[in-house]
This record gives structure tokens, sequence and C-alpha cells, in this order.
């Protein structure tokens, strides 16, 4: 997970607990899908589930509406700083689906989560954020998200997800993060999955098996951040994800098969992070680069780049590593140009 979504999710596991606690007894109808949810692992760590005590103040990884006492989230989470670590084992239940106001819903580091995710979860019309995150749920990324409208947040990284990327995930228009990256996912990026997420900061399909090039329509993206499409096997001219003005801060498309004239390109005054490395890209690097105050971190190496490498501005912080296996490059910090 990059540091920009380690930040966004610890906002929101405090955002959503932070008021957890509720003054309303747990509803019924949720205490009847909770208590069915936890019946159907072969094992689980649910010990403080009880009939005998009130879910919303008194069950672990539970969050409810302090006014209605309706189950609004369910974190289990075994991130490092979580204290109330959790085992489950088996498959996401049918009954997840009988949650119908839960707003988030997050596995995190869950080892013993298997099988597919299952089709009742697209009942919840209210479901904001989505987390299966290093897990060893399997099958494909289901269609049937896109019927969840209100969804701002998927992540789906880090499982054994395979096939294509639906191109129905286009239609979730209030999505600003789409993290879909470490699984088996193959094929083409669709063509039409960009053209209705204007909200869109964050987009991780990195560490895949994703072949062909990247669609255009990325670039009419306004809000994007976070780009990363490293370690797939990505084809043609990715040089439209630059541009002096696009917000882009990180930018990683490293360990791919790009070819592109790279001293065409404009980098974004707010790029911080880029790594392009183990490509085909030719070209020079552009002097223009120097102007990024930003820039912290830039690795070209291992391209078919020529030409000196540009001064001043940050470039005295990086190593000839940064540089290193282009076809020409030359000047500080590799060896002199003639």
């Amino acid at each position: 997970m990059t540091p920009a979504l380690t930040i966004a999710t610890t906002i929101l596991f405090f955002s959503l607990f932070s008021s957890s606690s509720s003054s309303s007894a747990c509803n019924k109808h949720d205490e009847k899908a909770l208590l069915a949810f936890k019946s159907s692992f072969h094992y689980n760590t649910l010990t403080s589930w009880s009939k005998s005590t009130d879910c919303c103040s008194s069950w672990d990884h539970v969050g409810c509406d302090s006014d209605t006492g309706r189950v609004t989230s369910l974190r289990f989470s075994n991130d490092y700083e979580n204290p109330r670590p959790v085992s489950l084992n088996g498959s996401i239940p049918a009954t997840i689906g009988d949650l119908s106001s839960l707003e988030s819903l997050t596995f995190s580091r869950v080892d013993g989560l298997r099988g597919r995710i299952p089709s009742q979860l697209a009942k919840i019309d209210k479901l904001k954020h989505l987390v299966i995150y290093l897990t060893r749920v399997s099958g494909t990324v289901p269609p049937f998200l896109s019927k969840l409208t209100a969804l701002t947040q998927l992540s789906l990284a880090g499982n054994r997800l395979s096939g294509a990327i639906p191109p129905s995930l286009g239609s979730l228009v209030h999505l600003t993060d789409m993290v879909l990256s470490g699984n088996r996912l193959t094929g083409s990026i669709p063509a039409s999955l960009f053209r209705k997420l204007a909200n869109l900061t964050t987009l991780d399909l990195s560490r895949n098996r994703l072949t062909g090039p990247i669609p255009r329509s990325l670039a009419g993206l306004s809000s994007i951040a976070f780009v990363f499409f490293h370690g797939n096997r990505l084809t043609g001219d990715a040089s439209f994800l630059f541009g002096k003005s696009r917000p882009v801060s990180q930018l990683n498309l490293a360990g791919n098969e790009l070819a592109f004239d790279f001293s065409r390109v404009e980098f974004p005054l707010s790029m911080g992070y880029m790594d392009v490395s183990n490509n085909k890209i030719y070209g020079s690097i552009p002097a223009q680069i120097t102007e990024l105050t930003r820039l912290t971190y830039i690795d070209v190496s291992y391209n078919k780049l020529c030409g000196k490498i540009p001064s001043g501005g940050n470039f005295a912080l990086f190593s000839a590593d940064s540089y290193a296996h282009n076809k020409c490059l030359c000047g500080e910090p590799l060896q002199p140009c003639k």
C-alpha cells in the first residue's frame, strides 16, 4: 500500500469509529445479520459478539449510527496498529447483504478469508468504502460492484483475483480511489473505464498481468494525483500522463514495455515521485524537470535514453542508480559527456 493510501485509510478508520459508541440499542435486524455472519465462518475470534450484549456498544469491529442504532461500519483488520486483531476462516457470507445501512466494510490482512466476493454485496446501496486487502479472496473482480453507486473507495489490493477489469466500474462516478494492485488481473485496461470518473484521485493497477496500452481517457481526469501501473506488461505511448499543469504528484510506470519520446514530455509541477524504469523510453531528459521543487525520487534506469542529465534543482539528490543502463546518458552523476 502506498504512503498516500495508508494515510487515507488511517483517517478513514478514526473517522468511522469516533462515533461507533451508540446511545441507541443495536437494530435487531442488524444484530441478526451479524450473528449469521459470525456463524458462517468455520472458525472466528468474534468472542464479543453475543446476544447478551449490545452490538453497537460492546461488539468489536462494529460501528453504528448513534441516533438509529443501525450498523454502518465493519472493520476486520490485522494491521500492526490495530489493538483488536481478528481471525476469520472461510468466505464472506451472503448475509453481508442484509446489513442495508452499511457504509464501510474492511477486511485487512485477514489471511483466513477466501472464496469469491458474494453477489449479495450489491444490495448495500449505501456502501461508500469497500476494502479487501491482503486476503485469499479469489475469483474475478465482479461487475456487480458497479451497482454500489455511492462507492468512493474501492480497494481490492493484494488478493488472488484474476480475469479482466470490468468496464462497468467506470460507472462509479463518486469514486476517488480505485486500487486493484497485487492480483492476477489480465487483459487490457478498458478504454471506457475513466470517461466518467471525474473525482478519481488515486489509481493503482500495479503488479498484475495487464497488457496493451494505457487508455488515453485517463488524460481527461483533472483530479488524478496518484497513478501506479508498475509491474504489468503494458505497451505503447504513455506521454499523455504528463503535462505541466496536471495534478499528478506520484507516478510509477516501471517494469512495462512502454515506448515514447521522453524529450517531448512536460512534467507536472506537483510531481514528487516518478519511476519510469525498465521500459523502452527513448529521447533525452528535458531540462524542465529541474523546475520540480517537490521532486524527491526519480528513476529512469533501464531505458533507451541519451543526452546530458540536467543539473540544478533537486538533481543533486539522485545517485547514478537513477540513470543506470540507458543507451547513452552522460553527465553527473554518470560519466562526463564527450
